[in-house]
């Protein structure tokens, strides 16, 4: 679909490209139009889908719990991340750069408008929801950065150009364009690729049908208190009592202002003229409306990865042993992971680009570790094995678990523990100093001094 149209700033940088190619496909680069897929253009004025008698949108899919608590649980994960620039080293191991200029927008502050966590969790939000999170890298004249913008997915629009080359157009809040090259933009997608090759694919669109039922039978539900669950009852007169029109709606009306809601559910009726009240003997459960519920629960959770207990259905769960504890690590490893990867090599290639064929030793990772937290006594065993002992190294210093727990180094404490050298099979253990003296002293005495005669005379 065509219609939207570079600026004069993106139609100069086309123009210059296509000169140097010397490849005449834009005659007027003014006016260079823009390749887009349809569904783009459907989601950039706000599409919806229509499933399950409601409308299903990325804003109205967070009125369900479920989805709620999925997409919050796993923003709130990756944001719980340590996130840092790091160093490649020769030896195949890698280390942190802490006074990088780049941790500032990745731990303190990207813009002013918000802190380094909690832009991870807005692009996450994003990614979950729409499949997409963008970022904007502002830059001064001598090509520094000085922020990074956070954009809604709403307010952008990724397309290719006339040369097949990948440009974003963002929306202003005063309703200006800018376009800007994919180099200068965070691109967060979720998993797979659209039928554009751009864009990640929406959990909401592709799901929206899951997601819809679970949000109309909560309205049901709601539905249900509002009227004061008279829904299943009805009212019945002698058959030689004839109702006018007229007396049917003064009767309803009376039923309105006497018992709707769940306030006045239980407040007595006065009904004349032989009326009786009947209720339908069918339960919310009977309809099942309960298994329902739960069963719509549970297809969220299976959508986003998140393990039923931890959005807090348990109803087909134990809460207590290992099984919990493994189904945690499994959303950590199998969920979590791959979105962390994701987020920290496109910031990766994007701040620290490939030049040529070589790749640069910095780049952006999360520190996972950090996400490894047991009770004390498995923290006490963990850290008594990582410092080594009963003839087992360690592989961690006594100030490194200080540091994990809050607490100041002590001095010496950066030494880690290897045990000393095995003796030989059979030796005592007190023969290994005897061993170590035998080493230092010659295998046969030296020779007495031979005497001279003359000096005994």
């Amino acid at each position: 679909m065509s219609g939207y149209r570079l600026s004069s700033r993106a139609a100069e940088a086309e123009a210059a490209r296509n000169a140097a190619r010397v490849v005449p496909e834009i005659q007027d680069s003014s006016s260079a139009a823009v390749i887009a897929g349809d569904a783009d253009i459907f989601e950039w004025f706000g599409g919806s889908y229509q499933e399950a008698g409601v409308t299903v949108t990325p804003a109205t899919s967070m009125r369900s719990t479920a989805v709620w608590r999925c997409v919050t649980l796993n923003a709130g994960t990756m944001m719980s991340a340590p996130l840092g620039v790091y160093e490649r080293l020769p030896n195949g191991m890698r280390r942190e750069v802490p006074d990088h200029p780049f941790n500032r927008f990745l731990q303190v502050e990207p813009n002013d408008d918000m802190s380094g966590p909690e832009f991870i969790e807005l692009q996450a939000i994003a990614m979950l929801l729409t499949g997409n999170g963008y970022g904007l890298m502002r830059q001064a004249r001598n090509g520094t950065i000085t922020r990074i913008d956070y954009y809604p997915p709403a307010r952008v629009l990724p397309f290719r150009s006339t040369d097949r080359s990948v440009w974003y157009r963002f929306t202003n809040e005063d309703g200006s364009n800018e376009d800007h090259q994919a180099s200068y933009v965070f691109h967060f997608r979720g998993p797979g690729r659209d039928a554009g090759g751009i864009k990640g694919l929406s959990a909401i669109s592709h799901h929206a049908k899951a997601i819809g039922i679970n949000i109309a039978t909560r309205d049901y539900t709601a539905g249900q208190f509002e009227r004061g669950l008279l829904t299943n009852d009805y009212f019945s007169f002698p058959e030689n009592q004839v109702v006018t029109k007229e007396q049917r709606a003064a009767f309803k009306e009376y039923l309105r202002l006497k018992a709707q809601g769940v306030a006045n559910a239980h407040n007595p009726l006065i009904l004349e003229n032989g009326a009786e009240w009947k209720r339908v003997s069918i339960t919310a459960k009977d309809a099942q409306l309960l298994e329902l519920l739960q069963y719509s629960v549970v297809d969220v959770a299976r959508i986003f990865g998140t393990p039923p207990h931890m959005i807090g259905e348990t109803s087909a769960a134990t809460t207590w042993g290992t099984g919990i504890e493994q189904m945690t690590i499994g959303f950590k490893l199998y969920t979590v992971m791959p979105h962390m990867r994701r987020f920290a090599k496109e910031l990766t290639r994007k701040l620290f680009p490939i030049i040529g064929a070589r790749i640069p030793n910095l780049f952006v990772d999360f520190d996972p570790d950090a996400l490894q937290v047991g009770d004390s006594k498995s923290q006490g065993e963990l850290f008594s094995r990582a410092l080594g002992g009963n003839q087992l190294p360690g592989w961690m210093s006594q100030n490194e678990v200080r540091r994990k727990k809050n607490l100041p180094p002590i001095p010496g404490g950066d030494r880690v523990y290897f045990p000393p050298e095995t003796p030989p099979a059979g030796a005592q253990p007190d023969d290994r100093q005897t061993l170590a003296d035998d080493e230092d002293e010659p295998s046969d005495p030296p020779p007495a001094p031979r005497k001279d005669p003359a000096d005994e005379s």
